[in-house]
């Protein structure tokens, strides 16, 4: 993958060293080496993965309750998630499990990962036009290449996570907002408003689009400096188009759930004007034992920071908020990106900046970085999937602020056979390979290669326990692989007698305290007995996974 990457970037520089402007079939060619580089990135992610991402396992629910219910209004109204993604999960594996067969938790982990991926090589063309409207088409390629093999993005990206899908929407609406404010065509207006609700039906996040966008475009009609009296009206009618667009996908969503999102999150961050007190030895203070067993996926995130800080003052959880939130940015960028980043926003022309396509970005970008410090604040945690779209925008800053820097590295150095080394490195951006080759060996490491144990133990559970016997997993893995997700809300499912509960444990160095709602201690109190076990048997790896037989009372 590493060698083939290197090859296309020879290419793709080469090309665009030779001409300032590219035909169109040369930005085809460009644009189909980078998908099939992803493709190939995708196809290899899919192919090692161990288990389904703890999130995805929620979206899985979501499409089987849709595949079985009559009545998809109470569905979506219920639940704690927008529909799109999970919507796309439920049609995809129609056809997968035609050629899967009967093992449905592998057939939804596959659709949920297929639909991720598909939408992930689909973001190269909108991710790929953003940039080239804001900077060229150096920094497009770059752009694409950056955000596509980060480990911290990529990972999610390759995973049966959203992320994908949400992105493609919200960058095909941030596409078409610049090319709006260029061109100022009423069909380019209504297809961001419509990109903008589509991102919106898969994350509640995309309404940020559309709200930077009308503040943009209302400032801009009423201080805007327009010649003549039909520019203002072009650009009211473009609002018109644009709400239009958002409304008449979003409205109908909005009216069946009765308010803006699902997500508890989010509904959270709406609703709470305070910061909760949370105590410091009660990690669970903002969520039910119950919820953490299964069903509900968004208020938990295993992978994720944490606020465990000993002092309880507000201004150390405010410090503290700041901090996750640009560790969030070190992370995603692989460090160095962010320099790169910090450089590009430095040398970005003023008027550059102030064009009104890009001050819709940067608002968008502003606006999700108050939203992301609300979850960290009020929630006490911030997820590396919260980042997602404000990354997206940041890795194009990163791709321009590499760029410049090579060329002013170049500048040093007197007229010698140096500089023209250094020039003729500087055309395929060294700074930025220097940047992108680690990353992709990181990138292409198992998917939870770490939690293998869970998936066996919940394949043994699969064939050992009883249709109708409870299995306590706050990890949810080992309920989800032994079929329990597809036996929610069936009556008279054959038990056993006397009846039992399966109780999964990990032994690990990191114990979890927010998940592992039972210690083993308090099963063998209850009577319980070990009655499988899974050791971890990859280099690095030191847990076992445990499963307890427990009497019911």
């Amino acid at each position: 993958m590493v060698v083939e990457i290197g090859v296309a970037l020879i290419m793709c520089n080469q090309m665009v060293a030779d001409k300032a402007v590219l035909s169109g079939k040369q930005q085809v060619f460009i644009l189909f080496v980078l998908m099939i580089l992803v493709v190939g990135l995708r196809a290899w992610q899919i192919t090692h993965t161990e288990v389904a991402a703890r999130d995805s396992i929620g979206f899985i629910r979501y499409a089987w309750l849709l595949e079985n219910s009559d009545d998809w209004n109470a569905v979506i109204k219920d639940a704690q998630q927008h529909p799109g993604f999970p919507l796309a999960i439920h049609l995809v594996s129609k056809p997968v499990r035609y050629f899967v067969g009967s093992d449905l938790p592998f057939a939804y982990q596959l659709s949920s990962q297929l639909v991720s991926s598909f939408f992930s090589v689909l973001l190269v063309l909108p991710l790929f036009y953003l940039a080239f409207e804001i900077f060229n088409i150096k920094v497009a390629i770059w752009s694409v290449l950056l955000f596509e093999f980060l480990p911290a993005i990529s990972k999610v990206l390759g995973d049966g996570l959203s992320e994908g899908m949400f992105l493609f929407f919200a960058s095909c609406a941030l596409a078409c907002i610049l090319v709006a404010f260029k061109t100022g065509r009423l069909t380019t207006w209504f297809l961001a408003g419509l990109f903008s609700a589509c991102a919106y039906l898969v994350r509640p996040e995309g309404m940020i689009i559309v709200f930077a966008c009308f503040v943009v475009m209302l400032g801009n009609i009423l201080l805007g400096k327009f010649n003549d009296s039909k520019s203002k009206m072009k650009m009211v009618t473009g609002l018109a188009g644009v709400m239009l667009g958002f409304l008449m996908l979003a409205l109908p969503f909005m009216m069946t759930i009765g308010k803006l999102t699902t997500k508890p999150t989010g509904q959270k961050i709406l609703e709470k004007i305070a910061v909760l007190p949370m105590e410091t030895d009660d990690r669970l203070a903002l969520l039910d034992a119950p919820e953490l067993m299964v069903g509900i996926f968004d208020q938990a995130p295993l992978f994720a920071s944490w606020w465990e800080g000993e002092d309880k003052s507000p201004t150390a959880r405010l410090m503290w908020s700041f901090m996750v939130l640009g560790d969030s940015y070190l992370k995603g960028l692989n460090y160095l990106g962010c320099a790169f980043a910090l450089v590009g926003m430095f040398m970005m022309p003023r008027d550059r900046w102030l064009k009104p396509g890009v001050l819709v970005v940067v608002l968008t970008f502003f606006v999700l970085n108050v939203a992301f410090y609300r979850v960290a604040l009020v929630m006490g945690y911030l997820s590396e999937r919260h980042a997602m779209l404000a990354l997206m925008l940041v890795v194009v800053w990163t791709a321009y602020g590499g760029v410049v820097l090579g060329d002013v590295v170049v500048l040093f150095f007197k007229e010698s056979w140096l500089r023209g080394v250094l020039n003729r490195m500087n055309n395929v951006s060294v700074l930025l390979i220097l940047l992108l080759m680690p990353s992709v060996y990181k990138s292409m490491e198992t998917l939870h290669y770490n939690r293998e144990g869970f998936k066996q133990v919940g394949k043994w559970l699969a064939i050992n326990c009883k249709e109708g016997d409870s299995v306590e997993d706050a990890f949810c893995w080992s309920h989800f692989y032994a079929g329990k997700v597809f036996l929610e809300g069936k009556s008279d499912l054959v038990a056993s007698n006397p009846r039992v509960k399966y109780v999964v444990v990990e032994r690990s160095s990191n114990p979890h305290l927010r998940l592992q709602t039972q210690d083993e201690e308090s099963l063998k109190a209850q009577k319980g007995k070990v009655v499988y076990d899974w050791p971890c048997r990859r280099k690095g790896v030191n847990s076992t996974v445990l499963v307890y037989e427990v009497p019911e009372s």
